[in-house]
């Protein structure tokens, strides 16, 4: 659906393109763990795509692509392309996405190409970040308007993603397991938590 039929997007919308890129994404995970890595590759390189059926444009800030450009680096290592695996990793830890899940990506790119401890940086800084989001939401929480509980669920599903990225990365993961579960109970609608909490399970 995503690619054959034509989207018309309103005036700020642009929604229905993380859709796309969450689906070609999942999709290409899926095929890389039952090991059929020209497929994954083809997936996650149409992630790095902007269908004109979407009518979004390319930004000029591509930061998201950190994360698309880890997992081409992996398929590439699948299919035994060591040299365009290293060029993906590297062009992934180049790019920065701010404070959010992209720093995993970069995290697990930095692990690739032997940068361990900028790789253990990166998620203890995850971590860090997910936990004074936790310490701002709940000392706000006593002011909350009515109405915005929800939005506060939603953050802090968010805070607990980030924490339990950041224990993955570091090999923690009944610690992750943790905080994926939490980000869950807070968002059962919380896509990326539920999709880690598969792959450690």
């Amino acid at each position: 659906l995503l690619t054959t039929h034509h989207f018309n997007i309103w005036e700020g919308g642009g929604g229905i393109y993380d859709v796309y890129v969450d689906a070609c994404l999942l999709r290409g995970i899926e095929s890389f763990a039952n090991k059929r890595y020209q497929e994954a590759l083809n997936d996650f390189e149409a992630a790095l795509e902007y269908p004109e059926n979407l009518e979004v444009g390319r930004p000029r800030n591509g930061r998201m692509s950190s994360r698309i450009l880890y997992f081409i680096g992996t398929a590439h290592e699948g299919l035994g392309n060591k040299e365009r695996a290293r060029e993906s990793y590297d062009k992934s830890v180049s790019m920065d996405g701010g404070d959010s899940q992209i720093l995993y990506y970069r995290g697990l790119a930095y692990k690739k190409i032997g940068r361990q401890t900028k790789a253990a940086e990166i998620f203890d800084r995850l971590i860090a970040v997910g936990k004074k989001r936790l310490e701002e939401r709940a000392s706000s929480d006593f002011f909350a308007k009515f109405g915005e509980k929800e939005d506060q669920a939603a953050q802090m599903a968010t805070a607990h993603y980030l924490i339990g990225l950041g224990y993955a990365g570091k090999g923690d993961q009944d610690d992750a397991k943790a905080e994926f579960d939490k980000a869950l109970q807070l968002n059962a609608n919380h896509l990326w938590a539920a999709a880690q909490l598969k792959a450690l399970k």
